[in-house]
């Protein structure tokens, strides 16, 4: 920081403001559940519902059958009526980790040179093992995704790396993007850790805050995958004279092949679990201590901006401190509002008007009663208003 006199007690300043703050995230609403797939407790934002089913997901297996988060519903329903931005939360049980590339081969048949992960967590995203006559992958699904290279070049120290769906084979592909002429190079233009990116998330604390801490020197640009390392770099590959400057690089680069996906760990479904008007103390494979840090994480008002927020699949008869939080969270904000469900399916109007009675508060709001729509699964299911 530079300081100039200009003039008796007249002094010119120069402030330096090369690091400019990153803007809050804004949506018009910010819905807190559990999803299919997709990062832990990382709000992220999606503008349409394609997209949050792409991130999120839609449908899952259930003992025999297929159900649907509430939710999934709550976003439809949000992007149906007019909404254009949503801050997406999802929340879990247990512990979940991502899944990383079953073996990326190098030319010289030495170590990888480089590994990838998947952004979403849990056991969805593996798929590594047996394959079909087809090629396709038995554990492949259209929640997950599996990965190809091609396009090598040694003159040039360059390749393509593309990201597939899990479900699809190799006569018909389903390319979900594609990433041209990546490098090693870490002083290439086209280095892959900052084509792709490298950046996780993890969840932090400090005193009675609750944050989302992010690490790594580039932004993720896939919506899918992240480079975890590449621990073979090929350093300023190409020389002025365009040539290879150490003959033996080449055999640093990928070989032309494809792969799954291991490692993953965590899933948010098991047995038992109790959906739609079946909800009781265990909603949708959660309990009420799971929504403890999503709703914390919201609080902060530098990070997330949005005008309702909503955690459907909680009622308050059965889930009280969790919408209590969620109420504390639009009353300390006050830019927000909070819909609440007041009671589980069934309930009379005394029910209802009793437990509403007990609530006095200008930034919430809730409806009633339950109704009857159309599921993702192709079912009529009762969901609250």
């Amino acid at each position: 920081m530079a300081e100039t006199i200009v003039s008796p007690g007249v002094f010119q300043r120069e402030n330096d403001i090369s690091f400019i703050a990153p803007a809050p995230l804004e949506a018009g609403a910010a819905i807190i559940g559990p999803t299919v797939k997709g990062p832990v407790e990382v709000p992220t934002t999606v503008t349409s519902y394609s997209e949050y089913v792409r991130k999120f997901g839609d449908t899952f297996e259930t003992g025999s059958e297929k159900s649907e988060f509430l939710t999934s519903l709550a976003v439809k329903s949000y992007f149906q009526q007019g909404g254009d931005t949503c801050l997406v939360t999802r929340v879990v049980t247990g512990s979940f980790g991502v899944a990383t590339d079953d073996g990326i081969t190098a030319g010289d048949a030495g170590d990888a040179p480089f590994t990838i992960e998947t952004l979403g967590k849990g056991v969805i995203m593996n798929n590594s093992g047996a394959y079909n006559s087809d090629s396709s992958l038995v554990e492949g699904s259209s929640d997950n995704v599996r990965w190809e290279i091609s396009n090598i070049s040694n003159a040039k120290g360059t390749f393509s790396l593309s990201v597939r769906r899990g479900d699809d084979n190799h006569k018909n592909k389903i390319v979900l993007e594609t990433f041209n002429n990546l490098s090693l190079d870490p002083n290439a233009d086209n280095y892959i850790e900052k084509v792709i990116g490298n950046q996780t998330t993890s969840k932090g604390t400090d005193g009675s805050s609750t944050y989302v801490s992010v690490t790594g020197d580039y932004v993720n640009n896939s919506n899918y995958i992240r480079v975890a390392s590449v621990p073979r770099q090929t350093l300023n590959y190409i020389g002025n004279d365009g040539l290879i400057r150490v003959a033996s690089a080449s055999g640093s680069l990928p070989t032309a092949h494809s792969g799954s996906f291991s490692g993953g760990t965590g899933a948010n479904v098991v047995g038992g679990d109790n959906y739609f008007d079946n909800i009781n103390t265990r909603t949708q494979g959660l309990t009420v201590g799971c929504y403890t840090d999503a709703i914390a994480i919201l609080e902060n008002t530098d990070a997330y901006l949005f005008n309702v927020i909503s955690a459907p699949g909680l009622v308050y008869d059965k889930h009280t401190t969790p919408i209590d939080s969620i109420i504390s969270l639009t009353e300390t904000r006050g830019d927000c509002i909070a819909v609440i469900d007041l009671y589980s399916y069934g309930a009379t109007i005394s029910n209802v008007t009793g437990k509403a009675d007990l609530l006095n508060s200008s930034y919430t709001a809730a409806y009633w009663p339950w109704l009857q729509t159309a599921s993702a699964t192709g079912k009529n299911v009762w969901a609250p208003a």
